[in-house]
């Protein structure tokens, strides 16, 4: 008997019991499906990530007051300050790309026929090298508006949807932040939101020396933002500013009351709770991979006790106990295929479903796909070794006695 007429036998067996069929490869089935959706969708939500990130800056560096305590929150906070921030500018000057006060708070603002409330922030005219901002319509602040206390600023273009939404280039307009009259002299490029989900493009830019005069009352600095070129930069950059404000406010290492930290961070957390989840979808696929095996092994030992005289037939008209091996095991191996093919296709299936309603890319990992299936015929193959040995093992003479 060749493998085309030992194939053709086992499809035959596998269609006369569609049901059971069916819900044998069910574990082959889960476990493949659960395997291709949940590594597409990690890739996707990586992918999303890093797009979020790129809009970020991932060589971004925060400088926050406070010393970060082990749930990740700040404590002991002493607020940043203006020479702080000038010490560092001038000892960064030659290692960053800028460094940007920021003082912010939500506040109304308000045009004669629209208002909404959105995040004014107070900074220098570095914010736009530091986050790579694009100025669309107009300038960014200059040095001339933060030494002035100008009553200007850049908008975000949500914030531009919102207050002129039939005006594409409202620069020249006058807007009213709390009792402050503002003039836009830009418009920024939309960034889209930020790794958190915040919108980005939701932000109002004014110099910081009005907003600490003329809007907040004081000059404590919410944060300081500074980037460098290129990645490998980042430890050496961040440990320099922990450095200089160690020696400025004189504490001591592991004292600190400031936290300086990196976008990329962010980054590296995610690829940990991705491979995290990878690690948890791969223990859980294999479990099913398990039992879908062993139901596999099950049903071909019920199925060698169902055709124990039809062995015997063959093996009296010369079939080789070889050739019983074969038939059998071709067909825990068609068995565990078919499960494994229907897996994939739910899978991919489940992967593009996920990645439409979370809004991320479509990720669809060919690799992990070909090393299901190649599994799933490794499964059918381990646990259909045992029934198809019995079943060759047979003894004619006895076989054909069975009723």
């Amino acid at each position: 008997m060749n493998l085309l007429t030992a194939f053709r036998i086992a499809l035959n067996a596998l269609v006369m019991h569609k049901g059971r069929s069916t819900l044998t490869s069910l574990g082959i089935i889960i476990g493949t499906a659960a395997v291709i959706s949940m590594v597409s969708a990690a890739g996707g939500a990586r992918t999303k990530l890093d797009e979020r990130l790129d809009n970020v800056g991932k060589t971004l560096i925060v400088i926050r007051a406070g010393a970060r305590t082990a749930n990740g929150t700040l404590a002991d906070v002493k607020p940043l300050t203006n020479e702080e921030a000038t010490v560092l500018r001038r000892q960064l000057r030659s290692s960053t790309t800028g460094l940007a006060e920021v003082q912010a708070s939500v506040r109304l603002v308000a045009t004669r026929t629209r208002n909404c409330v959105t995040m004014v922030v107070g900074t220098s005219p570095d914010m736009r090298r530091v986050r790579g901002w694009v100025v669309q319509h107009g300038q960014f602040l200059s040095d001339e508006d933060l030494k002035k206390q100008g009553a200007v600023c850049v908008i975000g273009q949500t914030v531009r949807e919102k207050l002129f939404p039939d005006m594409p280039n409202p620069v020249g307009q006058t807007i009213r932040v709390d009792r402050l009259q503002l003039r836009i002299i830009g418009v920024l490029e939309a960034k889209g939101r930020s790794p958190i989900g915040g919108d980005q493009d939701d932000q109002l830019f004014i110099p910081l020396t009005t907003m600490q005069r003329k809007l907040a009352g004081d000059e404590i600095l919410a944060m300081l933002l500074t980037s460098v070129d290129s990645v490998e930069k980042l430890e050496k950059t961040k440990e320099d500013i922990a450095r200089i404000l160690r020696d400025k406010r004189r504490v001591r290492p592991g004292l600190e009351d400031f936290d300086v930290s990196s976008v990329q961070e962010m980054a590296e957390i995610a690829v940990v709770m991705t491979r995290t989840m990878q690690f948890l979808i791969g223990i859980i696929a294999s479990i099913s991979l398990v039992v879908g095996g062993i139901g596999i092994m099950n049903i071909m030992l019920v199925s060698v006790t169902e055709r124990t005289r039809e062995i015997g037939i063959r093996m009296a008209i010369g079939a080789t106990p070889a050739d019983i091996l074969t038939q059998f095991l071709i067909e825990a191996v068609l068995l565990s295929l078919l499960g494994g093919l229907i897996g994939i296709s739910l899978g991919i299936g489940a992967a593009v479903g996920l990645a439409k309603a979370a809004n991320w890319p479509i990720f669809v990992d060919y690799s992990m796909v070909i090393l299901s299936f190649v599994i799933s015929g490794s499964v059918g193959v381990f646990f259909g070794y045992y029934p198809a040995l019995k079943a060759s093992r047979l003894d004619p003479i006895e076989a054909l006695r069975y009723e």
